[in-house]
């Protein structure tokens, strides 16, 4: 079980217009888009793509930045982990280091890939290692989760960009992680409190902080994040000791 808290959570969702029909893309596209299509349940010709575009020329911050202004610097400096849902927007563009650079971040970054649909689930097995090796006892981490889905339905008129960012740190917290795992959840997971469900690794931090919000979760209550997505599924167990203490 990994032995981590999460101390506070912020959140930031922003509708993404700017998805083009495949008409707009090279035929060699064409091939991919029809698997991505089959996987996502949407007929073919309502797939559309997102337009690779560099929000630096448009000088407005990414959910990324903005998920992070939200949670508000950590006192002392520690390590930031951004973890994605795919590849980026646009290749010319890195995303973390602009990012580091645009928010003065002043400890070590690491970017984590290829967790598709679970990086706001079994990321928390690969964090439990890398903060019990490389951050030293005290300091914790924060961990950003953005989900920039590539494709969309157009008779959803887009799709929402989200970004989750957690302070983490090890041992006992407010918000104490008791398990995760991919595949799906087994009795006792599905025995908790709460249940919030999705298809994307934001979805069900998004669902939990709302809840959180309106005061529908108690000190106490054991939460399910369950993420059941085109390709993966996996979970994410939690104990809320202390919602008073959760910042978010």
């Amino acid at each position: 079980m990994p032995d981590l808290s999460v101390d506070a959570i912020g959140v930031a969702l922003a509708r993404h217009p700017n998805y083009l029909p495949l008409s707009a893309f090279a035929a060699d596209v064409v091939p991919r888009a029809r698997s991505v299509a089959e996987s996502l349940g949407i007929p073919l010709p309502h797939l559309m793509v997102v337009a690779p575009e560099d929000t630096a020329e448009t000088g407005e911050p990414d959910v990324s930045a903005l998920a992070l202004a939200a949670l508000g610097p950590p006192e002392a400096d520690q390590p930031l982990f951004f973890v994605r849902s795919g590849p980026l927007r646009d290749a010319k563009v890195a995303a973390l280091a602009r990012l580091v650079h645009e928010a003065g971040w002043a400890g070590e970054d690491v970017g984590i890939t290829q967790l598709d649909e679970l990086g706001g689930t079994i990321v928390f097995d690969l964090l439990d290692w890398a903060i019990d090796w490389a951050v030293p006892d005290g300091v914790g981490a924060t961990v950003l989760i953005c989900d920039e889905p590539l494709f969309a339905d157009a008779r959803q008129g887009g799709e929402f960009f989200a970004a989750i960012a957690l302070r983490v740190r090890r041992g006992p917290g407010p918000l104490r992680v008791l398990g995760c795992g991919e595949g799906a959840p087994g009795s006792a997971e599905f025995g908790a409190d709460q249940r919030y469900v999705g298809s994307g690794p934001c979805d069900g931090w998004v669902a939990l902080r709302a809840a959180l919000a309106a005061g529908e979760v108690a000190d106490g209550d054991r939460v399910l994040l369950h993420t059941k997505g085109p390709l993966r599924e996996g979970w994410l167990a939690l104990h809320v000791v202390d919602t008073g203490g959760l910042r978010r």
